[in-house]
């Protein structure tokens, strides 16, 4: 029987609740807002099955960087509606036009992150875009089985831990899946979200219908977040001073697990890894034009036959693995400051969300946000005149 005593153990991936047969696992939100495994002891009959298929208890691959390639879309407004470079959508698009489905996480019509399953290109746009909050993935991994079993080629992304949940729940290996995992930052929770845009409804009197939390508007190396409402007023702010991205910058809002993650490793459990090629400047130069620059690690022989459906399509360049992990810690090494983490969601279980950002967050001057403004300014034509990239 699945137990979480400690929550830093337990990733949400929903795997366990999945495989019970028995219908005994309830994926059930705590007050932080972060769904945890809870069993009805009556109904168990200890069959074990949901151990076996936790990824925080087998967390283990056999797959290992191959290669690592830098890419970047050659239609640039599907790189100015991707996170990076638009890597993924070529992969998706292929995938579907040969018959495939593709599942990955989306925002609903409020604005929750949910994992969907996509039959057609048109779907696609949803799945574009990094989405800074854990997405609800109730039912995902059944309805994945079944298109595997029913023979159709599937190919799943999602954060390593999901990826990896997937893997254990289905226990054998399909040749048909094909797993793309994302390189993860830690994922927020979905009430902060929640709560959030109600913040943001109420100061602009209206839902919000549209997010993004990596709008490339201005400019690819620096974070914005975009809000739109259906009275047509629009928010768009540099993360440095939204409270919600700085709570998420600052490793305040992320979920226990992922300060103790086993999947910030070269050990993949994807097939392909997708991220930004953060310092791409540096060494690359030419290709650097600030919108965007997808990361791409080959780890097994199905993700390198994947991506040689896209190569001709997408201009790309050989890199390393040591180029990746200096732009990407995150490929070796967990998120840091936990102890900050707790402070937050103490503050906000105890006193709230206004209280806890009043106390956790910085509320920066229109002078003060100028400055820095110009600062930036200024460092980034220092760069360009001295031909250092970032």
């Amino acid at each position: 029987m699945i137990n979480i005593q400690d929550k830093r153990k337990c990733c949400g991936c929903t795997a366990c609740a999945s495989v019970c047969s028995h219908h005994c696992i309830s994926m059930v939100e705590d007050a932080e807002g972060f769904k945890y495994p809870q069993v009805d002891a009556e109904k168990c009959v200890n069959c074990g099955l949901c151990e076996k298929v936790c990824p925080m208890l087998h967390p283990e691959s056999d797959n290992e960087v191959h290669n690592v390639i830098g890419a970047k879309h050659k239609d640039a407004a599907v790189r100015k509606a991707s996170s990076s470079g638009g890597a993924f959508s070529l992969l998706a698009e292929e995938f579907i036009a040969n018959g495939g489905v593709v599942v990955g996480c989306a925002m609903d019509e409020n604005l929750q992150a949910k994992h969907i399953i996509c039959t057609n290109i048109e779907d696609l746009v949803r799945l574009r875009s990094s989405k800074y909050v854990q997405s609800n993935m109730d039912g995902v991994y059944p309805q994945v089985r079944t298109m595997l079993r029913e023979g159709r080629d599937v190919m799943f992304s999602g954060t390593p831990c999901q990826v990896a949940g997937l893997r254990r729940f289905l226990v054998k290996p399909f040749d048909n899946l094909y797993c793309i995992d994302v390189l993860c930052h830690g994922v927020p929770s979905p009430k902060l979200f929640r709560e959030y845009k109600e913040v943001m409804e109420a100061k602009y009197k209206a839902k919000a219908n549209f997010v993004s939390y990596r709008s490339k508007k201005k400019e690819w190396k620096r974070l914005y977040i975009n809000l739109k409402f259906d009275n047509n007023k629009e928010y768009f702010k540099s993360a440095t001073f939204d409270p919600y991205m700085q709570l998420f910058l600052g490793n305040m809002s992320q979920r226990s697990s992922c300060f103790h993650c086993p999947f910030t490793t070269t050990k993949r459990h994807g097939d392909i890894s997708l991220g930004d090629f953060w310092g791409i400047g540096r060494n690359h130069p030419d290709l650097d034009d600030d919108k965007g620059i997808s990361m791409i690690l080959l780890n097994t022989t199905k993700g390198e036959e994947l991506f040689s459906r896209i190569k001709y399509d997408i201009i790309s360049f050989e890199s390393n693995i040591n180029q990746a992990i200096a732009g990407n810690k995150v490929l070796i090494e967990n998120i840091t400051g936990e102890v900050k983490r707790n402070h937050f969601y103490a503050d906000y279980v105890s006193e709230g969300l206004q209280c806890a950002l009043e106390k956790n967050t910085i509320k920066y001057s229109p002078l003060k946000q100028s400055y820095i403004r110009f600062m930036r300014l200024s460092l980034d034509l220092l760069r360009k005149i001295t031909h250092k990239g970032y």
